[in-house]
C-alpha cells in the first residue's frame, strides 16, 4: 500500500514558513520510519514510566503508519490515570479516522482498571495495525496481562519509552529495574527502546543528546536496540547535529506534541460526560 497524502499536504500552500519547515521533518521522519515497517508486528504497545511520555510516541507513531498508508487502530489501556491519556483526544482522532478502542462509557473517566474486551476482536483481525496505549510506570503493564495470548498469537513489539531526566528511569540500573517489574506484571518482553529525554521548556539540543546516550547505555546493558528519540521540532535541526557529532546513530523524531494540557493553546480534549450520562 503506498502513501497517504496527509492532510497537511493539501493545505501546504497555505503554510507559514515554519509550518512548512516542520512538515518537511515530519516527511523525512515517516519516510524513514516507511523503510522498517517490515520489522513491525501486528501489535505495539508502548509503555515507560509516568511522564514519560509515553502517548505522545503513542500517537506520533500512528500518524507514522498513517502516512505510509496503514490502517490504525488505538486501544487505551492506561488503568492508572484516565485523565491525560488517549481518551482525552478521543474526538480529534475519530475525525482523522483512526479506529479508538476506549473502556466502556460508565468507567471511562473511573480510575477502576477496566479495559476493554474489543482489543481481543482487533488482535485477532488481520488488517491494520493496533497500538496499545498502556499505563505509567511497571503497575500499568498489569493491563496486558488479560490479552497476553492473544497478544502473543497476534505478534507484538513492547517499547519502553525513557525520559532520562525522571528520577526513576536516570540510570542504567533505574531502566532495568523498571523493566523487569513491567515484564513480570504483564508477562511480555520489551523489545526496543525509545529516548524521549527532555526538561520541557529547559531542554537543549546537548540534553536530549545526554539523555539518548543514558538510553543507550541502558540498551546495551539490556541487549536491546533504541529505534528513535524523541526531539522537540524547534530544536530538531541542532539536536541532529550535536547526535552525529558524538557519532550516534539512532535517528531523531521530532516528536509533535498532542496532549496539551487544558489551558495550552491547541488543546483538543475529549469533554467528560455531564452527571448522569
Amino acid at each position: 500500500m503506498g502513501p497517504r497524502d496527509p492532510p497537511e499536504e493539501r493545505g501546504l500552500s497555505s503554510m507559514n514558513a515554519s509550518e512548512r519547515e516542520l512538515f518537511s521533518r515530519l516527511m523525512t521522519s515517516f519516510q524513514t520510519f516507511a523503510a522498517t515497517l517490515e520489522k513491525w508486528p501486528k501489535a505495539v504497545a508502548v509503555t515507560g514510566a509516568l511522564g514519560s511520555g509515553k502517548t505522545e510516541w503513542v500517537l506520533n507513531l500512528a500518524l507514522g503508519f498513517e502516512a505510509v498508508g496503514e490502517k490504525v487502530t488505538i486501544a487505551d489501556l492506561d488503568i492508572i490515570n484516565p485523565y491525560f491519556c488517549i481518551r482525552q483526544v478521543t474526538e480529534a482522532l475519530g475525525a482523522r479516522g483512526f479506529n479508538i478502542i476506549m473502556p466502556p462509557e460508565n468507567a471511562r473517566w473511573s480510575d477502576m482498571t477496566v479495559v476493554s474486551p474489543k482489543i481481543s476482536c482487533a488482535l485477532a483481525t488481520e488488517e491494520g495495525r493496533l497500538m496499545l496505549d498502556i499505563g505509567g510506570d511497571a503497575e500499568g503493564a498489569l493491563a496486558l496481562k488479560q490479552f497476553e495470548p492473544d497478544i502473543r498469537r497476534a505478534g507484538y513489539l513492547l517499547i519502553l519509552v525513557v525520559n532520562a531526566f525522571r528520577p526513576q528511569t536516570a540510570s542504567v540500573r533505574g531502566v532495568r529495574t523498571m523493566l523487569e517489574r513491567m515484564e513480570s506484571i504483564c508477562g511480555l518482553s520489551v523489545g526496543a527502546l525509545v529516548s524521549n529525554s527532555h526538561l520541557m521548556d529547559e531542554t537543549t539540543p546537548e540534553l536530549c543528546a545526554d539523555g539518548l546516550e543514558t538510553v543507550m547505555e541502558a540498551g546495551a546493558d539490556l541487549g536491546l536496540p533504541v529505534l528513535f528519540a524523541g526531539v522537540p521540532p524547534k530544536l530538531f535541526e541542532e539536536t541532529v547535529s550535536t547526535v552525529a557529532s558524538r557519532n550516534i546513530s539512532v535517528p531523531c523524531w521530532p516528536l509533535s506534541r498532542h496532549m496539551m494540557l487544558p489551558w495550552e493553546e491547541g488543546a483538543m480534549w475529549s469533554k467528560a460526560p455531564a452527571a448522569g450520562e
